[in-house]
């Protein structure tokens, strides 16, 4: 199987590299792609950097240059949920933004025009890998993840995202972007992220305190994914 596998940040792709075997680095543009291999999978692991179109951007370069058959986005969010801690796990079965507003025309708070509501991950994979999970003891909280160009760091904002998206668990900058690039060429998509902070007014210092440890745990799933993927087959 093709893997593509999206993370932002240099902490957590240089995670995800310590799983690959025989891995080699090439430059694509301003993007550095790193592929090897797992088991029987050809992974395609590339840095997209932050933010909404740095990660459109490096889903695209993925599927012209790989055709991937999976896309998976691992890396680390904010909390939204009171009883997320650091380092917990979010496997999200829906993904939206929270800064796009086109609701005097009719749209759903965070719709996209000619786009769904929610944007929602593949519902096999997803469903086979928490059943997996469950009967590994693995602990993991799943819901709807929201993304936007901004680090949420408390305020005004935190509530008014809490207030229009009452059920998301967590908050970051690339997911959704993902989602629709994969939603607009047909491409199954998984997402694993820990958290690396609350998204309050401590965000920014625990950010950067924590970031190697939510690098690590989402790596860890990620492993189990790949570990198991081929089953789906």
């Amino acid at each position: 199987m093709k893997i593509g596998i999206i993370g932002a940040m240099l902490e957590e792709v240089n995670m995800i590299k310590t799983m690959m075997h025989t891995c080699i680095e090439k430059k694509h543009k301003n993007y550095i792609l790193s592929t090897g291999k797992f088991r029987k999978n050809n992974i395609f692991l590339i840095q997209s950097g932050i933010g909404k179109v740095s990660a459109s951007i490096s889903t695209m370069i993925l599927i012209n240059l790989y055709k991937p058959d999976i896309i998976i986005n691992s890396g680390s969010a904010g909390s939204l949920n009171s009883l997320l801690k650091i380092g917990d796990i979010v496997l999200p079965k829906e993904i939206c933004y929270y800064d796009v507003d086109l609701t005097n025309f009719g749209y759903a708070i965070g719709q996209v025009p000619r786009y769904p509501k929610k944007f929602i991950v593949n519902k096999n994979i997803f469903s086979f890998f928490k059943k997996k999970y469950i009967q590994n003891n693995l602990k993991f909280t799943t819901g709807l993840i929201i993304s936007g160009d901004k680090f949420i760091r408390g305020g005004l904002l935190i509530k008014k995202l809490k207030k229009n998206f009452s059920s998301a668990i967590a908050v970051e900058m690339e997911s959704a972007a993902i989602a629709q690039v994969c939603y607009q060429f047909k491409i199954p998509l998984f997402i694993v992220k820990s958290i690396s902070d609350l998204s309050d007014q401590n965000a920014t210092v625990n950010f950067n305190k924590n970031i190697s440890i939510a690098s690590l745990q989402s790596a860890r799933f990620l492993k189990t994914i790949i570990e198991n993927i081929n089953d789906l087959e």
